[in-house]
């Protein structure tokens, strides 16, 4: 911990970066109760209004609805989905990815067929056709919606951490002990494998902010 402040205190751009972060969390969690505004408010005198026209700091839309409360409060929706889509991903491309890598055979290979076919698919398109099965956009759907879309690569990355890890001694122990596989797989190695997936669960989440705002851009977003 010392040495990841330490680290931290020599990056300018990362105390910044978390600065940010921090911000944008608090105003997702606090911003809407401080707002003079309703985000549904319609200021029917007030439509495309500027910046600072009664009391809107960023101005009004074409139906008189305040700018800066549709922005807080679409942070605390955003902010939701990607946080839940990342814990998903992450949790399912894990059992999937560490079962197909240690077992093998058949079962690795036709996992590596079906993520290959996924991945193929552009990522986009893909979300649309889920949406288009689930219906209405809803923060559970886009959270199912793009967890589909981002299964394949963490999959994929805990799949390579799970090999990398398989053919160590204290795997081996674990054998000779007669440990169940999950046993092994869930409490020898996956402690062991925390830092890429951790990385890899860190950048959905910046994914999933990208995507569901390519989303709302073609009308199908919150």
């Amino acid at each position: 911990m010392s040495n990841f402040l330490y680290q931290l205190k020599r990056n300018p751009l990362a105390i910044i970066g978390i600065a940010i972060i921090v911000l944008w969390i608090l105003i997702a969690l606090f911003g809407p109760s401080l707002m003079r505004y309703s985000h549904t408010h319609i200021d029917s005198k007030n439509q495309m209004a500027r910046p600072g026209t009664n009391g809107h700091l960023l101005g009004t839309d074409a139906l008189g609805r305040d700018l800066l409360a549709r922005i807080v409060y679409g942070s605390r929706s955003i902010l939701t989905v990607a946080l839940l889509t990342s814990i998903v991903s992450t949790l399912i491309g894990i059992i999937f990815g560490f079962v197909a890598g240690y077992f093998g055979g058949k079962l690795d290979t036709l996992f590596l067929h079906v993520m290959n076919i996924l991945m193929a698919i552009p990522p986009l398109v893909l979300a649309m056709v889920v949406l288009g099965i689930l219906g209405d956009s809803t923060i559970i759907s886009l959270t199912v919606i793009v967890s589909i879309t981002f299964i394949p690569a963490t999959a994929r990355v805990s799949r390579g951490v799970l090999l990398s890890e398989k053919s160590l001694e204290y795997v081996s122990a674990a054998h000779i002990r007669g440990e169940s596989h999950l046993y092994i797989m869930f409490v020898e190695i996956l402690p062991n494998t925390t830092g890429p997936i951790i990385v890899e669960a860190t950048a959905r989440i910046a994914y999933s902010i990208m995507k569901v705002a390519s989303l709302g851009f073609l009308g199908v977003g919150l």
